[in-house]
């Protein structure tokens, strides 16, 4: 048997072997699951947190939106005032473009050290993509600005809660995937573009500059991070950073046993976030597929959920886990120096 301290007197809360076994093989089948999902992340390029984002629904959606750099493209196509201001027809800035070429343009020269040459180049390949950007703006702007004048007509249908029936919310989900859609194909054409203009760059480096490795930069203004960090450039990849690294974090150590309580509660916390982006309540739309089976209130993600509150509640880390050792070399010499826990209170 193993033996818990529930309180200063000497009883005692025992726990069978057999339930010792099943928290273990608990511990690392959610560890497994966790480890597997963050390891796929890491090893697959293509990988994005960007579509579960936006595959938000319920209250909390706007949240999740709001991770997603510029997710109904205000700032990539942001209509400039001065024109109209002036009698003239409003035409759509791109300045988030052309901020974000200047930059991986100044940010290029000092890094590979660029020679009076490669900085006339520089300059005008800086020059042609701007035209580039200017004319493919011009070409699309009436349907920019059409829809523009959509996107606030449907953001005042979303807030017009008086008519909210099931079908209501069917036609704002709807309505909202459209104008997504429609925006959608002139943002990935401008993205195509800044990247051609970072290729275009690289292109006129020498062999030698080019051996100092490819300069990543963010394709506009909208993604930068506030704060540069060497090992991700923009807002969406820090988000998939520490999704894929927390879950794979998350699995190792359910799996050794170590810092389970920790880890269980960090795993604890990710499944919060999915309940948050994908409730299984009866009144949002749209419904999960079918082909993922049915829930109400209930999921697989909530049932996994309180298998991890439960490994954090008990001591699955000290068996079979490495959580054993950490406490009887270091927890809990500390807390004995601290007075917190005398030597008959150790765990078993």
């Amino acid at each position: 048997m193993v033996e818990h301290p529930v309180s200063s007197s000497k009883r005692y809360y025992q726990v069978g072997l057999a339930t010792v076994v099943t928290l273990v093989l608990l511990r690392i089948s959610i560890g497994w699951h966790y480890l597997y999902e963050g390891i796929w992340k890491l090893t697959n390029p293509e990988f994005s947190s960007e579509p579960f984002l936006l595959q938000a629904k319920g209250p909390f959606a706007p949240i999740f939106y709001a991770m997603v750099p510029d997710v109904d493209g205000r700032v990539r196509l942001r209509i400039d005032p001065d024109a109209a201001a002036h009698g003239g027809r409003p035409q759509i800035s791109g300045e988030a473009y052309l901020e974000a070429w200047k930059l991986h343009k100044a940010k290029a020269a000092r890094f590979y050290r660029f020679t009076e040459e490669q900085e006339k180049q520089a300059e005008e390949l800086l020059s042609r993509y701007q035209q580039a950007l200017r004319q493919y703006l011009d070409e699309n702007s009436d349907k920019i600005r059409g829809y523009f004048v959509s996107l606030q007509h449907f953001e005042v249908m979303k807030k017009d809660r008086s008519n909210w029936a099931y079908h209501q919310k069917e036609r704002v989900w709807q309505e909202q995937q459209k104008l997504r859609a429609e925006v959608r194909q002139w943002l990935n054409d401008l993205d195509s573009l800044s990247r051609d203009f970072q290729q275009a760059v690289w292109a006129i480096l020498t062999p030698e500059q080019r051996s100092r490795g490819y300069l990543r930069s963010p394709l506009h203004t909208a993604e930068m991070l506030p704060v540069p960090l060497p090992f991700v450039k923009t807002r969406m990849e820090l988000i998939d950073f520490a999704v894929s690294w927390g879950l794979t974090a998350i699995g190792i150590c359910l799996i050794a046993g170590l810092f389970t309580r920790l880890a269980a509660l960090g795993g604890a916390a990710f499944l919060v976030f999915v309940l948050m982006v994908q409730p299984p309540w009866p009144t949002i739309y749209p419904p999960a597929p079918e082909v993922v089976g049915h829930a109400l209130i209930v999921d697989k993600n909530f049932v996994e959920l309180v298998g991890l509150l439960v490994l954090a509640a008990s001591g699955a880390g000290q068996w079979a886990g490495l959580d054993l050792l950490v406490y009887r070399w270091i927890g809990k010499p500390v807390l004995e120096k601290l007075g917190w826990v005398g030597p008959e209170k150790a765990l078993a």
